[in-house]
């Protein structure tokens, strides 16, 4: 029985770092990008618009560009939407974020 049990965990051991390495891919694969004009921004506000950017479940990176005036969201479309991470970013960072064209998929 302990003979069996140490083959198990063994094989999972082998077997778990492709399986990992397929599911980060897979998950990096359904993610999207969407851009998001923040008006009003200062450059001390894009860490603000970063921090409510992230607060969002499902966003998986922020760049917050004082000189654009705009952030780039990488996000989950199975948690989260360009408009509810325009409306995190409004509400928690006192700068208006408007989304800026479509939402494309992740490079």
């Amino acid at each position: 029985m302990k003979c069996m049990a140490v083959v198990a965990v063994a094989l999972m051991m082998w077997a778990s770092p492709s399986a990992w390495a397929a599911d980060a891919q897979a998950e990096k694969a359904a993610t999207r990008v969407c851009t998001l004009r923040v008006l009003g921004m200062t450059c001390a506000g894009c860490e603000a618009v970063r921090m409510a950017a992230r607060s969002v479940e499902g966003v998986t990176a922020v760049k917050a560009s004082y000189a654009q005036a705009n952030a780039e969201i990488t996000y989950d479309p199975s948690k989260t939407t360009p408009q509810a991470v325009a409306k995190a970013i409004t509400d928690k960072s006192g700068f208006t974020a408007e989304i800026v064209g479509q939402a494309r998929k992740a490079s």
